[in-house]
C-alpha cells in the first residue's frame, strides 16, 4: 500500500510537520485500536450531529497506532513550539477522510494539540451557506463547511446564527489558551469579543 503521511489534509500537514513526525499506511493497519482508546485521545463531546476528540500530545510522545474511522476535520490549537513560533500555523484546519490508522510523534518541546471534529450529520440538512459579518468560508466538501472568524483586539461580532449547527474552536484568543470549543445549534444566536490584548480567531466546522 502506498505511504501516507500522518493521514492528515496537506494543509493541516504543513502545520504540524514541523512538530509531529508520522508514520502510516493508506487503511487500517493490523493491530491498531479505536482511537478513543488511544491515552492522549480523549472524547470530549458526542451529540446526534458530531463527535469531538481532543488530542493533546506532550513532549516525546508517541501515540498508539489509532485509527480513525469517521472523515473528521482536525484544528491545530498548539503546534509543540514556543515564543513566536507557537504562534506559526496555529488554527489550521484540515479536513480528512475516515478510514486508516495512524501514529504520530510529537518531537518537539512543548505540547502538540489539536480538536477533532466527526461530523455525524446536520441538524439542519439543506442549509444555506453563513453569510455573516468576519467571517470567510475556508473550504467545503460533502460532508462540512470550514469557516474562519478573525476579530482584532477589543473587537465584538455582535449576536449572530447560522442556518445549520456548527462547532466553534478558539484558536486565538490574545493572551488567553486556545482550544475552547462549543456545539452551536442551527439558529441559535451567538456572540464573540476578541481580548484588549490582541486578536481573536475562531475555527467553525459545519456538518452538512
Amino acid at each position: 500500500m502506498k505511504a501516507r503521511t500522518a493521514g492528515f489534509s496537506l494543509a493541516l500537514l504543513a502545520a504540524l510537520s514541523f512538530a509531529a513526525g508520522a508514520q502510516t499506511q493508506r487503511g487500517i493497519s493490523p493491530g491498531a485500536i479505536p482511537i478513543e482508546q488511544e491515552p492522549q485521545h480523549k472524547v470530549a463531546f458526542k451529540n446526534d450531529f458530531v463527535r469531538i476528540i481532543d488530542a493533546s500530545l506532550p513532549p516525546g510522545y508517541v501515540t498508539k497506532d489509532h485509527i480513525h474511522v469517521a472523515d473528521s476535520v482536525s484544528v491545530n490549537v498548539a503546534n509543540g513550539r514556543e515564543g513566536e513560533e507557537a504562534l506559526r500555523g496555529l488554527g489550521r484546519a484540515g479536513f480528512s477522510r475516515g478510514g486508516f490508522s495512524h501514529i504520530v510523534t510529537n518531537s518537539n518541546k512543548a505540547i502538540v494539540r489539536y480538536i477533532v471534529v466527526e461530523p455525524i450529520k446536520s441538524d439542519r440538512p439543506g442549509a444555506a451557506a453563513a453569510a455573516t459579518a468576519n467571517h470567510s468560508l475556508e473550504s467545503e466538501n460533502d460532508r462540512v463547511r470550514i469557516y474562519r472568524v478573525r476579530l482584532a483586539g477589543g473587537e465584538s461580532l455582535e449576536a449572530h446564527s447560522h442556518s445549520a449547527g456548527y462547532v466553534e474552536v478558539v484558536t486565538i484568543a490574545g493572551s488567553q489558551a486556545p482550544g475552547t470549543f462549543a456545539w452551536v445549534p442551527a439558529r441559535e444566536s451567538r456572540t464573540l469579543k476578541a481580548p484588549a490584548g490582541g486578536p481573536m480567531e475562531v475555527v467553525e466546522v459545519e456538518p452538512k
